[in-house]
């Protein structure tokens, strides 16, 4: 009974900040060409042309919509509302919903980002990339993470597109790292391997990163 009540006050605070126009409601219906794309931890992902038109979004839906669900819609919403400024951090634009018989699903409308995922697009076109080209997603992406944690904001979850397995997991645990890839830089295998410090506190934050990055 209890999470039903946390759930209705969750739903209740999704509703009254579309009413209070916080986040821009989109219709449902007016979707179209719905393709799926991912599945993550809490749903699905699908991507969708708006109105006809060739403006494409990234919908992201929800298994269910029970208290620990919800709250992750509700927790999603305001990281994305404190960081919405930044052009390198994937743009929430609003919600949708989805009604059935039984109960409403709350969709995320976001920003669709045409390359897929970092591990498609560095499998796709690795080997085509200059140096200037993968020294620019490293400051993107260390700008992005360094925005996050400036607003208190702690991923827990960064990786390229796929988990980690157990067996990578316990080789990581003892001490086993990739080899240095040919041809980088000293001062970038510098960073990088700073960052695998079996001590946490050895490891420089996201910030030391970017300013070395720089």
């Amino acid at each position: 009974m209890q999470d039903i009540e946390y759930t209705n006050e969750w739903v209740n605070w999704i509703e009254e900040a579309v009413d209070k126009e916080y986040f821009k409601y989109y219709e449902y219906q007016q979707f179209n060409n719905i393709q799926h794309i991912g599945t993550g931890g809490f749903g699905k992902v699908y991507r969708a042309n708006w109105k006809n038109s060739e403006k494409k979004f990234a919908l992201k839906s929800f298994f269910s919509l029970d208290n620990i669900t919800v709250k992750e819609i509700v927790r999603e919403l305001k990281i994305q509302r404190d960081v919405d400024f930044h052009d390198n951090i994937i743009r929430c634009y609003g919600i949708t919903k989805l009604e059935s018989d039984n109960h409403n699903n709350y969709w995320l409308v976001m920003e669709y980002a045409d390359g897929g995922n970092l591990r498609c697009y560095l499998k796709k076109n690795f080997s085509r990339l200059t140096w200037d080209d993968k020294y620019n997603m490293a400051y993107q992406l260390s700008c992005a993470v360094s925005c996050l944690h400036n607003e208190g904001i702690v991923h827990r979850d960064l990786h390229s597109g796929e988990q980690y397995d157990v067996g990578l997991a316990l080789d990581i645990s003892q001490g086993i790292r990739e080899t240095i890839v040919p041809d980088t830089p000293n001062e970038y295998i510098k960073i990088y391997t700073k960052c695998w410090d079996g001590e946490p506190d050895n490891r420089p934050t996201i910030y030391q990163n970017l300013m070395r990055l720089l």
